[in-house]
């Protein structure tokens, strides 16, 4: 039986690189990025250009899925990259997909969108909450947190206009070498890879038209609130900062 098709936008950034090893026994892997390497599975484009974005789609489809990952991903980035590569890009991007008939999308959003419970950046002190839930407001704590406000809006428009899948996972730190070490934080807000990649995988395969999760491990100091994706996706994270 042949594999469904998934193509991961950003597919060469740290995410990306977790994300097309940790689901290749499922998907047959495709991507785009604007950085190689290349090959003919991996295109590059620019998502802050609607032509590329297209292009690069059009040489790559069908295909089932798609995750986008691509985007500025300094939490203090400036204005000037902010607006061309995450808000302008994200578009790019759900727009290209809706051309080619993508009916599922899982969304990179990110915890920084309610991250001015901790305080605008670059101040952090523990949250005025006990836990953090996806019913809260949103308080992003800059300009790359409003970006990832907006992709959660354009994600549930194009929900309700088009009847496209969306599932945007706020995701917590996703550290190169899988270890959150000492930081207190770090210990609360770490997402281990093998439960990006499950978490990943549950949404691109479930049974929700829309939906908003965060995505952090079950650190038992967290405190945001997983349990929407616990019910709603089934997602069971096997790993535990505070046991490290």
């Amino acid at each position: 039986m042949a594999k469904k098709r998934l193509c991961i936008t950003g597919i060469n950034g740290r995410i990306g690189s977790i994300l097309s090893c940790g689901l290749a026994d499922n998907y047959e892997i495709l991507g785009l990025d604007c950085n190689g390497p290349f090959s003919p599975g991996v295109l590059k484009a620019d998502i802050s250009d609607y032509d590329q974005v297209a292009t690069a789609l059009r040489k790559t489809a069908p295909f089932d899925f798609l995750i986008h990952l691509a985007a500025d991903p300094d939490e203090m980035g400036a204005w000037d990259s902010i607006l061309p590569n995450n808000i302008v890009g994200t578009r790019n991007v759900f727009e290209a997909a809706r051309q080619f008939g993508v009916r599922r999308i899982v969304f990179a959003s990110s915890n920084h969108v309610t991250g001015a419970y901790e305080g605008c950046l670059p101040v952090r002190h523990p949250p005025d909450k006990k836990a953090i839930s996806v019913r809260d407001p949103v308080r992003p704590d800059g300009y790359y947190g409003v970006s990832k406000v907006f992709g959660e809006a354009l994600a549930s428009y194009f929900h309700s206009r088009w009847d496209m899948a969306f599932i945007c996972l706020r995701i917590g730190a996703v550290l190169q070498d899988d270890v959150p070490g000492p930081d207190p934080r770090l210990r609360k807000v770490w997402l281990s890879h093998r439960d990006l990649v499950q978490l990943v995988h549950k949404g691109l395969e479930a049974n929700v038209g829309f939906g908003i999760y965060y995505g952090v491990s079950g650190n038992r100091k967290a405190f945001w609130d997983i349990s929407n994706a616990r019910d709603e996706l089934g997602y069971h994270p096997v790993d535990d900062a505070s046991v490290l």
